[in-house]
């Protein structure tokens, strides 16, 4: 082949590479990142509405009332004790004890779930985590679903029995601050900065992202509610929703889809899971508290 017939063919093979890349990469919008700290403070440089609600047991009870200020309690006021008797994630934690007992009647259910010594108390408080069995950071929900089909089970992620457990395990942490490690090296902290990139990813028929509402739009109305910060929100998860019964973080990003007009995905993928981790990070600090109430 002739010199200028090989340089033609390389100039045309380069091009094809690059539409190939183009192809590979599509197209995506960011909105501008935060400088978050992965804590509960964080909150006071973000919204500032952090000095309302960082005490669950002093907590303004005028401001519940109050369409204006609610928000500023992020509706830890719908924490436990309130409404300690009556509502539906209590049912929900009930039934979660009688599943659970029953896969754990040998204590290889606990066991798998990460328990130490059989114990529940603080498990909740350590999720997520990496599971070397599964060779990738997981959440509690995706675990017990892997840990029910070990003992024949099926207890798909997303599904009221997976999350009544999921809020029976809690229950036994309840009190205890959210604590994950995502500032030091290894597979939790790549799961933070890719979940921390997703929360900034514009996507769908409304062009948002889940920055665009949860730091832009802190205490603006949205439809008929208030927009609140992400901080402190994974303490309350899995939460009774009164128009949807049970809901796991997940199954909560899930929703957020849908009403942004974006293609959701399912429990436990890698996506939804590190956007898990990163809003968790945002609660370490803040006790775990269940069963609870959301609109």
């Amino acid at each position: 082949m002739k010199l200028p017939q090989i340089l033609l063919t390389l100039f045309f093979s380069a091009c094809w590479v690059g539409v190939a890349q183009a192809v590979d990469a599509p197209y995506r919008e960011y909105d501008q990142m935060e400088d978050y700290l992965p804590h509960v403070k964080g909150d006071m440089r973000l919204s500032g509405s952090y000095r309302h609600w960082k005490d669950p047991a002093n907590l303004d009870w005028r401001m519940a009332g109050s369409p204006e200020d609610n928000w500023k309690l992020n509706w830890k006021f719908m924490d436990p004790p309130f409404n300690a008797s009556v509502h539906g994630g209590h049912f929900a934690l009930d039934r979660g004890e009688s599943i659970f007992k029953e896969l754990n009647k040998k204590g290889r259910f606990a066991a798998c779930l990460g328990a130490r010594k059989g114990s529940l108390k603080g498990l909740r408080a350590r999720y997520p985590m990496y599971r070397p069995e599964l060779k990738h950071v997981a959440g509690m929900e995706e675990m017990i679903e892997h840990c029910g089909a070990k003992e024949g089970r099926v207890l798909q992620n997303g599904s009221y029995d997976n999350s009544a457990i999921s809020v029976y395990v809690a229950s036994h942490s309840n009190g205890m601050p959210i604590n994950i490690n995502v500032t030091s090296s290894g597979p939790l902290k790549a799961s933070y900065e890719r979940g921390r990139k997703l929360f900034h990813t514009r996507a769908g028929r409304f062009n948002l992202a889940c920055s665009s509402c949860h730091t832009k739009q802190i205490g603006l109305n949205l439809r008929g509610t208030v927009v609140t910060t992400p901080y402190g929100d994974a303490a309350h998860f899995p939460v009774y929703r009164t128009r949807y019964q049970l809901q796991s973080l997940q199954l909560r990003f899930a929703e957020c889809n849908l009403d942004a007009r974006t293609q959701p995905l399912l429990p436990s993928s890698r996506a939804y899971t590190d956007l898990e981790v990163f809003i968790t990070a945002l609660t370490n600090g803040y006790p775990v508290s269940v069963p609870s109430e959301r609109d």
